[in-house]
């Protein structure tokens, strides 16, 4: 029996269409969601052809051959709009140096590929890598010190402490936390305020 062929909606194939602009190799963007090198292939040629409002419409995909040229011509220019826009948001970053670049380009993640925006900018994607691998954000940074505080305050009171004092003595010295962050904090660091049976309170931190 003959498999019917399998439909997408118009969103999806503009998604995939605009994602091919920037990815290395269209095989992989095809691998990535389970689809076929041909169907991008025409999709692009249809997004060309007829532009994004038009997209809907099912559109030609055998191109003549002065289509072809208009066609690839097209595709390259989309590719250098995309490369100026990547450059032009990059700008500020660059001034500043490898690090900051690098903070770009991770942030800009979702918009576009990691690859495209290295080889744009000249940076070492295997460089960019690395960097991102030991990255630490700046909540994170912010929590790790949360974390060193808590345990601090509740040594010193002799694990009496629980979420609400350990709270009020850190809003004392300028930090704005809830007691709830303060109990999730010290749940991940396994801490639990003493009763005055020298047991731990699990029930009330």
């Amino acid at each position: 029996m003959k498999q019917s062929k399998k439909s997408y909606n118009n969103d999806f194939k503009l998604k995939i269409v605009k994602l091919s602009f920037e990815k290395r190799k269209q095989e992989d963007l095809a691998k990535e969601f389970n689809i076929t090198s041909n169907s991008i292939i025409n999709w692009r040629k249809n997004f060309i052809i007829n532009g994004e409002e038009n997209f809907s419409l099912l559109g030609k995909t055998k191109l003549t051959e002065q289509e072809k040229k208009i066609y690839a011509l097209k595709t390259e220019i989309k590719k250098t709009d995309i490369k100026f826009d990547i450059i032009n948001g990059a700008i500020d970053y660059l001034n500043k140096g490898l690090p900051a670049t690098y903070q770009y380009i991770k942030e800009n993640e979702k918009k576009y590929s990691s690859y495209l925006m290295c080889s744009t900018l000249g940076i070492s994607l295997d460089s960019y890598k690395k960097w991102k691998n030991n990255y630490i954000s700046e909540r994170k940074k912010w929590k790790i010190k949360l974390k060193e505080e808590i345990t601090s305050i509740f040594i010193n009171s002799k694990m009496r402490y629980g979420s609400m004092r350990i709270a009020v003595e850190l809003q004392k010295s300028g930090n704005k936390v809830s007691a709830d962050t303060v109990l999730n904090c010290m749940r991940e660091l396994n801490l639990y305020a003493l009763e005055k049976n020298n047991k731990p309170d699990r029930a009330n931190l």
